[in-house]
């Protein structure tokens, strides 16, 4: 059936189909009702059967507009002539179709005029003017009709009328409300229902309780407006006046049946009492539907209340005044963070307050309760379940009295303002920080540097701080309202004002425009200053321009210092000439340049400078540099740039010259200087100048490469006499091993800075059955590839520059620091041999620094020894001394390398005690052909035995050297032939 139903009443998908089955099932209906009423009126005209087809036409004509009646009416009055030809005879069929088609159109006329087109059955008023109508009145004109119309009839026309009224009566009572609040939802609601259903079961049983009384109390058809009243009572009005339809159409239909078997005889009073049980169940369903509605429609106006206050964040409290017990809405304990939604005391409520606020509160809560105030309105703090207080504000008023006009209730609301109050505590604090920042910024204005000048659209000045008074000249009260143009006279560089036309383009571009900066100021004194300005819009809120902020700085004195900063990055502060670096882009600058003839660069070096500078001091150091600066300006052509890169050193790029004219004016040069004869203090001073010269071309490779060949000439001059000019040629043996010897030394002092060092080490082999080996320490450099560099590459070159005592401590703390565990392990016991060489006995600080090595060292002092070469023994004798005797005292060996290398090798011994003498590897190489050799490596070995000092014999390469060293009786041997050094990480693996 709900197929059927959702396939007429739902289908959206063919709505033209949809709409004539809707018609043919009502036109189905429609025949239905009036074939059963006219059935039973036919067979026993004693039955007065319910015309209900009629109330349904009328129903869905009301549904529709006028206009769209035309085809129901067809349908109604084509299922009304099939109904009455299966009924009547054929003659009579027109007269009953017409009557009942009129009776059909004049009471859905009459309705929507009535109700002005809108039929309204939502009250208990309007539904009785319906029923009055359909009821009583509409049926009353179709029956005249019927009565007057009817050719002749037995029973009279007063029965003929009756019975017909009677039966539209009942109809329209029983089928017209059925219609008129028939809907699709709710017949789909009642349709999807299942059978067993309290409504169902009202059915069966009115049914039933009908077949009891027509049966068993056919004088009592009154009882069964108790199932009647019963639907009203129980089911919505809908499902009651269908009950109503039902219960008549039952009795109907069970009198019919039962006087057919003359079971009971029911007369025309009995119709009338059925009438008049059908209309109190329909007044009563229409009151309890106005009493439901008006519970469904405070129910929803609570809901909407509710709604809004959740809505709106407020919660609903209610307190008892007599029984002090505050109860509140689930809002209102969810606003109070509150988990426990049970009632509390007034107690319970001032211990969960502020303290601070509980005694404003009471005194709120007990003036409004005395009827002091209106309304009660507090605002209050409330601890939360972590500890922490919100803010809250309470409304609310005294509801009910009791008879002495005594407060019982009071209702109210709770609002959550925290954020609001934390709002206006950070608006107050802005207010308060705004005003600090007021005054901090006129602080800050009369108190920075800048001069600022404000001014209002009209471009007059309405703010002016005490700099831009100072640098204008201008006291502000002077100056207020004076156009701005007046007050700061601003000019560029050709002197053109600049004030308005610097206002004007801000206003009209309202942008932040400035000066160039080469502006200058010239003020109400006429001094010209130089300035940098800035002119911004100031914005009202709608981002208008409402005037300008001038902000200038008075930069007079800082343009002339940077003029002089600019002046001394480039020049020499004594000499006032070209300083390095200014000279060094002059150079870069050459070499980028293509000229047939290339530039030559000269260095000058004076000779002996320091000893002037020591004897006279630096104040005639001074003077001289200055008189020798004037002197070679004096020789300087008009393209050719002098420069003073530091010290006794003078600089000079010669341009238009040749390589040999340049050397000519160069030794002009040297000539004047050498003529010149400086007196200070009395005393006349010599002065001589040494220098180099080299070619400037586009084949160069940079300032720095050149500077370092240059130098190299220079030095070659001071080599040769001093005093000289030398050029520099590539090829030239003296210079490319000098130049040789400064990129190594460059190099070594990168690889101290980079660690680019590596420890080997070599075996010393005792060559008597007695004592046991140990191991020498060697370095190793590694270039910037990763090769390994010979050290008699860079040993002697590190030793010429001072560099030898940096890579001493470098071996001495990576030895006896960073690998003095693993070294330890290794040695187990032996002995550890390291160099030192003279730059380290040279250096006072050295000793302390070793002493606190040893200190931290993980090897014992017992297992070092340290050797010293006879060279540095000879050149630092003192020095020698102390070193020796401290680590003799630490408990370290002190060995004598090369020993017999020098001139004096055996009076070192009176003066020194050694614990090892390592003889000279040249005595060793021929020692076992060469008779010299062999008497002087014995006549040491002797002396070494008798001083108590073992001896090392050097440089061993071959098995002969090594077995006659053993007959002579060497104690120990180092050479290639005995064990070649290797990388000390390889002892590790060993």
């Amino acid at each position: 059936m709900l197929g059927i139903y959702e396939q007429i009443f739902g289908n959206s998908d063919h709505r033209r189909l949809a709409r004539w089955q809707r018609l043919m099932l009502f036109m189905l209906a429609y025949f239905m009702l009036a074939l059963g009423a006219m059935t039973l009126s036919n067979a026993d005209e004693t039955v007065v059967a319910p015309w209900m087809a009629g109330p349904l036409a009328i129903g869905a004509l009301l549904r529709l507009h006028p206009r769209d009646w035309i085809i129901p009416m067809i349908g109604i009055a084509l299922a009304d002539l099939l109904a009455h030809y299966l009924c009547h005879a054929p003659h009579g069929v027109p007269r009953y179709t017409v009557i009942n088609v009129i009776e059909i159109l004049v009471g859905a006329f009459w309705l929507r005029w009535q109700f002005k087109g809108t039929l309204v059955t939502s009250t208990v008023a309007s539904f009785l003017r319906v029923l009055l109508i359909g009821a009583f009145l509409i049926p009353l004109a179709g029956s005249l009709l019927l009565a007057l119309t009817e050719p002749r009839h037995d029973s009279g026309l007063f029965q003929l009328w009756w019975s017909h009224y009677l039966a539209g009566c009942l109809g329209m009572l029983v089928m017209l409300p059925v219609a008129l609040k028939s809907s699709i939802g709710r017949w789909r609601v009642l349709l999807s229902s299942s059978i067993l259903t309290a409504f169902n079961a009202a059915l069966l049983l009115t049914v039933l309780l009908n077949a009891i009384i027509v049966l068993f109390f056919p004088d009592e058809v009154v009882w069964s407006i108790v199932a009647l009243l019963l639907g009203a009572l129980l089911f919505d009005f809908f499902r009651s006046t269908l009950l109503n339809a039902v219960s008549v159409s039952s009795l109907v239909a069970l009198v019919y049946f039962y006087q057919q078997n003359g079971a009971v005889h029911i007369g025309m009073f009995h119709y009338i009492t059925i009438v008049l049980t059908v209309l109190p169940a329909l007044l009563l369903a229409m009151a309890l539907q106005d009493f439901r509605r008006e519970q469904a429609q405070l129910l929803q106006s609570e809901q909407r209340w509710k709604s809004a206050l959740e809505g709106s964040g407020q919660g609903v409290w209610e307190i008892d005044l007599v029984r002090r017990r505050i109860s509140a809405s689930l809002e209102a304990h969810r606003l109070l963070g509150e988990g426990d939604y049970a009632d509390c005391s007034m107690e319970r409520w001032r211990e969960k307050t502020h303290p601070d606020d509980v005694a404003h509160v009471e005194q709120a809560l007990a003036a409004h309760v005395a009827g002091q105030t209106p309304l009660y309105v507090a605002e209050y703090r409330v601890r939360q379940n972590d500890g922490s207080y919100r803010w809250y504000q309470s409304r609310g008023k005294v509801m009910q009295f009791d008879e002495y006009d005594r407060p019982l209730q009071m209702v109210g609301t709770l609002i959550d303002i925290h954020a609001a109050r934390q709002a206006e505590l950070e608006r107050e604090r802005l207010a308060r920080d705004l005003q600090e920042e007021k005054e901090r910024l006129q602080v800050t204005l009369d108190s920075i540097g800048d001069g600022v000048i404000a001014t209002d659209m009209a471009g007059s000045v309405v703010f002016m701080n005490p700099v831009a008074e100072e640098i204008t000249g201008w006291h502000f009260s002077q100056a207020r309202q004076c156009p701005l143009h007046e007050v700061l006279h601003l000019h560029g560089a050709d002197m053109a004002p600049q004030s308005l036309e610097l206002i004007n383009t801000c206003l009209s571009r309202n942008e932040v425009c400035m000066t160039g900066d080469d502006a200058i100021l010239i003020n109400k004194e006429h001094k010209v200053r130089e300035v940098k300005a800035t002119v911004a819009p100031v914005r009202a809120a709608g981002g208008s321009a409402m005037g300008v902020i001038v902000v200038f700085q008075d930069l007079s004195r800082a343009r002339e210092l940077q003029r002089r900063l600019t002046f001394t990055d480039s020049h020499d502060a004594l000499t006032g000439l070209y300083n390095r670096r200014r000279f060094e882009q002059a150079v870069e600058d050459a070499i980028g340049q293509e000229a047939s003839t290339p530039a030559i660069l000269v260095i000058l070096n004076l000779d002996h400078f320091r000893v002037i500078n020591d004897s006279a001091g630096h104040l005639a150091g001074d003077a001289l540099l200055i008189e020798i600066a004037r002197l070679i300006e004096q020789h300087l052509g008009d393209q050719d740039v002098l420069a003073r890169l530091g010290g006794d050193e003078f600089a000079l790029l010669l341009h238009g010259r040749d390589l040999e004219a340049s050397s000519s004016w160069v030794d002009t040069v040297i000539e004047a200087i050498s003529a010149l004869r400086f007196f200070w203090d009395g005393r006349t001073h010599e002065v001589s100048v040494s220098a180099g010269l080299i070619p400037v071309d586009s084949h160069a490779e940079s300032f720095g490469v050149l500077l370092g060949r240059v130098n190299v000439a220079c030095y070659t001059s001071k080599q040769y006499g001093r005093n000289r000019a030398t050029i520099y040629h590539p090829g030239q043996q003296d210079i490319e091993q000098y130049h040789r010897d400064i990129f190594m030394a460059a190099g070594l002092r990168e690889a101290i800075e980079n660690d680019r060092f590596m420890l080997f080490c070599q075996r010393i082999v005792p060559l008597q059955a007695e004592g046991s080996d140990y191991l020498e320490v060697l370095v190793r450099m590694l270039g910037r590839e990763g090769e390994v560099v010979a050290p008699g590459a860079f040993i002697p070159v590190a030793e010429r520059y001072g560099i030898m005592a940096a890579v001493d401590r470098w071996v001495i703390e990576r030895a006896l620091v960073h690998d003095g565990e693993r070294l330890k392990q290794v040695l187990n016991g032996r002995s550890l041999s390291i160099n030192l060489s003279a730059n380290s006995l040279n250096d006072s600080a050295f000793l302390p620094w070793l002493q606190g090595i040893l200190s931290i060292s993980p090897l014992s002092p017992q297992a070092l020894i340290f050797e010293i070469t006879e060279t540095a023994l000879m050149n630092h004798l003192d020095l020698a001394r102390d070193v020796i005797d401290a680590l003799r005292k630490a408990g370290c060996r002190v060995a004598l390398d090369d020993f017999g290398s020098g001139l004096s090798s055996f009076g070192y011994l009176r003066n020194f005690v050694v614990d090892i003498i390592k003889i000279d590897g040249g005595f060793i190489r021929h020692v076992n052909d060469n008779a010299l050799d062999q008497v002087i490596v014995d006549a040491i070995n002797q002396i070494a035995q008798r001083l108590g000092a073992l001896t090392v014999a050097e440089f061993i390469e071959d098995g002969a050297s090594a077995e006659r060293l053993v007959k002579m009786g060497i104690n120990y041997g180092q050479g290639y032939y005995l064990h070649r050094p290797m990388p000390l990480d390889g002892l590790w693996l060993q």
